[in-house]
């Protein structure tokens, strides 16, 4: 449930989400870049920064970019995670996600600043980059750091208890015993969320292309390219699909024909109308799972028909006029289970 607050008390919530997710980073930084600042007359005028999986170094960049460095990934990741979540928060939306959000914020700048001024302070004694040591040890050090600080994040917010969903049992519809109905509805994935996945695609369908283009290595370049098409099919399939309740039950299907999700009218106990909060309740968007046997087609917030099956599993999808569908349903489960 969500509690107001007065105006003149910043909700709590919103309060330790801001501190976890954009204070914790901008410490963890300020403390790297700090060491790093000092250190930088002891390194090479050229460092190790990128190490293969032999955890041998292969790339390397002058010592005063890693300080940048650990700047730009440091603080930008978890700007980024907060941009995306404060609003939902601000809304007065709850759920595990996101707190989950603020804590991967906090420890995503701790993994990156820990990694970055690790493997600079562990090139100070050298007088050259020819021979930087091993990652293994900073890799290892950011990951417990990364966990810790995750650790600790997560238990400085308030729980959050997902909010209510805003159920409206559906009030069947007045339809004759041999009256046949069909309704039909098209829902589409969120401006922002389509954006987000096509934003996706195409960077690294870039990849793909630079690392062909460039010679990277050729298992580099075929995992990009792999990647680029898998997320291209994931966009393809589940921006848009074609909603339908009919005689046989209740079809969503994508519109390229995959995937297709039927709830058979004899499997169906009941139905409602519900809003749906994507973040809060599912995670995000797409093809999503829930607490409470839930599955849904959630490709925006806001309306929705759920459908609780016999076996006690609920399909939800949003679509517009989720009431007039839900009813629909209703009746056609009320019709069936009257016959003889």
């Amino acid at each position: 449930m969500t509690t107001a607050h007065p105006a003149d008390r910043p909700d709590p919530v919103v309060r330790r989400f801001l501190l976890v997710a954009v204070g914790m980073p901008i410490v963890l930084v300020a403390i790297g870049v700090a060491v790093q600042l000092v250190l930088l007359p002891q390194v090479p005028a050229t460092i190790a920064t990128h190490w293969n999986g032999a955890g041998e170094a292969d790339g390397f960049a002058p010592a005063w970019t890693q300080p940048l460095a650990t700047a730009a990934f440091g603080l930008g990741i978890p700007a980024l995670i907060a941009l995306t979540t404060l609003p939902g928060l601000r809304r007065g939306e709850r759920g595990v996600t996101y707190r989950l959000m603020g804590a991967t914020a906090a420890a995503t700048s701790a993994l990156t600043t820990v990694a970055f001024t690790w493997t600079f302070a562990a090139q100070a004694a050298s007088l050259n980059a020819a021979n930087p040591p091993s990652i293994w040890l900073p890799l290892a050090g950011s990951l417990v750091a990364a966990v810790a600080v995750g650790v600790a994040a997560w238990y400085a917010q308030p729980p959050q208890d997902a909010m209510d969903a805003a159920v409206r049992p559906a009030v069947p519809l007045a339809l004759g015993t041999s009256e046949r109905a069909v309704w039909v509805r098209a829902t589409a994935m969120s401006t922002g969320a389509a954006v987000g996945i096509l934003a996706a695609v195409l960077a690294v369908a870039v990849a793909a292309v630079v690392a062909w283009t460039t010679g990277a290595q050729i298992g580099l370049a075929w995992l990009l390219t792999g990647l680029a098409l898998l997320l291209l099919a994931f966009a393809a399939t589940t921006l848009a699909f074609h909603v339908r309740v009919d005689d046989s039950g209740l079809h969503v299907d994508s519109v390229l024909g995959i995937p297709r999700f039927h709830v058979p009218l004899a499997d169906i106990e009941s139905a409602a109308r519900v809003d749906v909060n994507p973040m809060g309740e599912f995670g995000g968007w797409g093809l999503r799972l829930s607490t409470g046997r839930r599955f849904g087609v959630v490709l925006r917030s806001g309306e929705a028909i759920e459908v609780l099956r016999r076996s006690g599993k609920r399909f939800v999808v949003t679509v517009d006029d989720a009431d007039t569908g839900a009813a629909l349903l209703e009746t056609l489960v009320s019709r069936a289970a009257s016959r003889p």
